[in-house]
């Protein structure tokens, strides 16, 4: 028996036992990367504790933010090189250099420099920016459009919730009951039993052959632009708040951020020979979907981060009891990952991504009105239930719509990998912006975490008018996104002659 009985199984795999070696570690790299941003936020207190003169309200944002920043960021490059020098190549180098930078980040703590330890996770995204898309374009070429592919890729999403869960739940027992530089030793051990089975088991694709130089098929300036106005966009918005936006340095980046993310799309789009963005993904559907994953996904960034601040310092929960509320997201990542491909299967594209988006906003909105004393058993379990709806259905059906579209599967993983990563931690900063001004004005806490999830609550309501909009342009396709890619791109010409 294979994997599943939708189709048979890909050619490509010796066996069953092969089979699920492979999208296990590909749904390790989901898992992985989720809980990477969850192990610092159910113990940052505990962290922020073993380092002097640390300002937790500034520098907590940056645990959160720094890794998710580098994530997105560089995921954006990650699939090209994927795509040029082969995937398991870029899979395997992509453990090899989050085992690194693991055992860096727990040595940190002898530094005593908070500012090295933020550095040292910000390095441990570009390693999970390297596998993450990178395995979902290994699923992209193996598996043909059908079940068994849906399947797979709603396993992969529903990774996303249930390392959020474990991620934060195992962080706290070890930090809580041990030491906390362990959760990072651990992980780098984990990583190198995955790295010897990617080596062993994953298997090799042929890389891109086009004409042209390596050097022109990467588009160097094209990276350079892109990540140097990302990066800078994103700092300004996390570090600005903190500092005060009267600061020179910050008011310069900002310009520079936004003139560079401008001549980004202008080189891609006009002179670029090989660009990082391919041009197929510039029509009005694509780039709904696209919107609708930024939004949702910005705003959960931000209900994540308050979420842990107010069961923390609010609620007063220990790292462990906090971890112990994830629980709902583990039990329905398994649900979703049985549930998942039937729904994307029998349902088109655009009414899975507005349930979505509304899910995101009523999150947001319950936790933003949650009253701290109430059980957690009502309204805080209950916005887990909606919100492991929302990651469970947006991630694979945005990411089969764009593996449809786009030839190279590892640039198609990045894109929506991207947008996910990428949106979490600049939303983050603009959230922690509105929670940071409110503070001032006002001195309440809770006032201003609510004032923040009332920005992120906005942020998701614009994902759900995105929604609305796609479902109105693709009122005339049928079910299945495999539809939506053949209604897509039929011939204009065609049409006008019937």
């Amino acid at each position: 028996m294979g994997l599943l009985n939708f189709d048979e199984r890909p050619k490509i795999f010796k066996s069953s036992f092969h089979e699920l070696i492979v999208v296990t570690l590909v749904c390790l790299a989901q898992f992985l990367t989720q809980a990477g941003i969850t192990m610092c936020l159910s113990t940052m207190n505990i962290i922020l504790k073993d380092f002097k003169n640390s300002d937790s309200s500034s520098l907590a944002t940056w645990f959160m933010g720094g890794y998710a920043l580098t994530v997105g960021s560089f995921i954006l490059v990650s699939g090209r090189i994927a795509d040029l020098f082969g995937l398991k190549k870029v899979f395997v180098i992509g453990w090899i250099w989050i085992i690194i930078w693991s055992i860096i980040a727990g040595c940190s703590y002898y530094t005593n420099s908070i500012i090295f330890f933020i550095i040292c996770r910000a390095f441990q995204g570009i390693g999970f920016a390297l596998i993450l898309p990178t395995g979902l374009g290994i699923l992209g070429h193996i598996y043909s459009n059908g079940g068994r592919k849906n399947f797979v890729f709603g396993c992969v999403g529903a990774n996303g919730p249930t390392g959020a869960c474990l991620g934060a739940l195992m962080a706290g027992v070890v930090a809580q009951t041990w030491w906390w530089p362990w959760i990072f030793w651990l992980l780098a051990i984990f990583c190198s039993i995955l790295l010897v089975l990617s080596v062993f088991y994953i298997p090799h694709f042929v890389s891109d052959q086009q004409e042209g130089s390596t050097l022109e098929k990467i588009d160097i300036p094209g990276c350079i632009l892109g990540l140097v106005g990302l990066i800078l966009l994103n700092f300004v918005w996390t570090q600005g708040p903190v500092v005060g936006w009267g600061k020179a340095y910050i008011i310069v980046l900002l310009v520079i951020s936004v003139f560079t993310i401008i001549g980004f799309f202008i080189y891609e789009i006009k002179f670029a020979n090989y660009p990082l963005l391919p041009k197929s993904i510039f029509n009005i559907k694509i780039g709904l979907v696209l919107a609708c994953m930024s939004f949702g996904w910005g705003s959960f960034g931000a209900w994540q981060f308050y979420y842990w601040n107010i069961i923390l310092n609010l609620r007063k929960y220990s790292p462990i009891e906090g971890g112990l509320t994830y629980i709902p997201f583990l039990v329905l990542g398994i649900i979703a990952s049985l549930l998942v491909s039937f729904v994307i299967s029998h349902t088109k594209p655009s009414f899975i991504i507005s349930f979505s988006s509304l899910c995101f906003m009523i999150g947001c909105i319950m936790l933003s009105v949650t009253p701290i004393e109430q059980s957690f058993y009502r309204m805080t379990m209950g916005q887990m239930f909606i919100l492991s709806g929302a990651m469970d259905m947006s991630f694979p059906s945005a990411t089969i719509i764009l593996m449809d579209v786009l030839e190279e599967k590892g640039m198609a993983g990045s894109l929506v990998s991207t947008i996910v990563n990428y949106s979490v931690s600049l939303f983050l900063g603009m959230s922690t912006c509105v929670e940071i001004e409110t503070f001032k004005h006002n001195q309440n806490l809770l006032l201003s975490y609510r004032a923040a999830l009332y920005f992120a609550t906005g942020i998701a309501g614009l994902g759900f008018i995105c929604s609305l909009i796609f479902i109105f342009v693709q009122r005339d396709d049928i079910k299945g996104t495999t539809a939506f890619i053949e209604v897509d791109n039929i011939d204009e010409s065609s049409i006008e002659k019937k």
